[in-house]
């Protein structure tokens, strides 16, 4: 996602998305992977670890969206919510204005939450995707603290991934698949950011 812009087109988008990431995007503290990128779609799959048991990190991922969610990456740095049901909105408001970042699909409380719609620039794109967040309790490293099972503290982690479709364009002309996947990997250090920052508000909070 980018700033607020006084023109809206996609050129303009995406060069604010690439300005504003490509410096600083890069020094992510999960796991990445672009699974494929080319002009006509990619796939990528982000993973993110927090000390925080399972139900705390997806309570603050439905409640306090706007507490951990990076406000560069929204269009006003508006107020942001998530409607924890199926047709419910990934939405951003302010005085004057609001968007729809994405559509809530799916709904497994505590496991998983899809939503679908295309983020940021590739909304104006035209491209559409769906966007899942899994949680799973998983096993760190071994604790002196009897009362806890086998003698390892409990984690949660976070997978993130997204698939999307359709033609990847610059001011109205299709992309190389060359510059596909650079913006691809612009789009997965964005999603890394904004994983790592779910997973660092929870253990602080």
């Amino acid at each position: 996602m980018t700033k607020k812009l006084k023109t809206r087109s996609p050129l303009l988008l995406t060069s604010s998305f690439l300005a504003i990431f490509l410096g600083t995007a890069f020094s992510s503290m999960s796991i990445a992977n672009v699974n494929y990128a080319d002009n006509s779609g990619f796939s990528i799959t982000n993973e993110s670890e927090s000390y925080a048991p399972v139900e705390v990190v997806y309570s603050h991922f439905i409640q306090h969206v706007d507490m951990w969610w990076p406000k560069d990456h929204t269009w006003w740095k508006g107020a942001l919510r998530i409607d924890e049901q199926a047709g419910g909105c990934f939405c951003e408001t302010t005085d004057t204005a609001s968007a729809a970042h994405m559509q809530v699909s799916y709904v497994e409380p505590n496991k998983k939450v899809v939503m679908t719609g295309g983020l940021g620039p590739l909304q104006e794109m035209g491209m559409s995707g769906a966007l899942t967040w899994e949680f799973s309790t998983i096993a760190s490293s071994t604790s002196s603290d009897a009362n806890t099972q086998d003698g390892r503290i409990p984690k949660t982690k976070v997978t993130l991934t997204y698939h999307a479709s359709g033609n990847i364009h610059f001011n109205g002309q299709k992309a190389s698949n060359e510059d596909a996947a650079n913006l691809v990997r612009v789009v997965d250090k964005v999603q890394a950011q904004q994983l790592n920052a779910l997973t660092a508000f929870s253990d602080n909070n």
